[in-house]
């Protein structure tokens, strides 16, 4: 008789939680949550946020945020080096209040959680060429990830400054 073989296995990272995005956005708001809105990527804000995305991932066709007067709360996807991580970003009056990892699904670099790190973007705005306008450093072992949440940064930036234009 021959010996039972084990299934193969793939090795995945355990999914590291910071924060639940109903608990991000509840504290982003006071726990007074606005209901959530839908803005369509087409036309320029398309090409800007291809641009951002520099192939990394795909732009999706739509993006789903919670908004209440200048203030703008976007929950983002991007890749740090093989798999997707997610990102609350808050945003008031075209600058980062807050830049939190929600999800975390990468064997490293889960250091961009750190809050030194994240306060780095508080206060950053988004220039005419689409980057932040000051500086983030990086962190060694975690670059792609720093860059993959530089990316979302930018992203959620641009898409504010689309959704609260008709304000002005």
């Amino acid at each position: 008789m021959g010996a039972l073989s084990a299934p193969a296995q793939t090795f995945k990272p355990a999914e590291r939680v910071y924060k639940k995005t109903s608990t991000y956005v509840s504290d982003a708001f006071g726990g007074n949550v606005p209901k959530k809105a839908t803005v369509w990527v087409i036309g320029d804000l398309r090409d800007d946020i291809n641009q951002v995305n520099a192939g990394y991932v795909d732009t999706p066709v739509r993006y789903r945020y919670w908004k209440d007067g200048n203030r703008t709360l976007w929950v983002l996807e991007n890749v740090a080096r093989t798999m997707l991580f997610t990102t609350g970003v808050t945003v008031e009056n075209g600058t980062i209040e807050d830049i939190s990892v929600l999800t975390y699904r990468e064997s490293r670099g889960h250091e961009i959680q750190n809050r030194t790190h994240r306060a780095q973007f508080y206060g950053a705005k988004i220039t005419d060429d689409n980057i932040l306008d000051k500086p983030i450093n990086g962190i060694s072992g975690s670059t792609l990830s720093a860059n993959a949440m530089k990316r979302m940064a930018r992203i959620a930036l641009l898409l504010h400054n689309d959704v609260t234009s008709d304000d002005e």
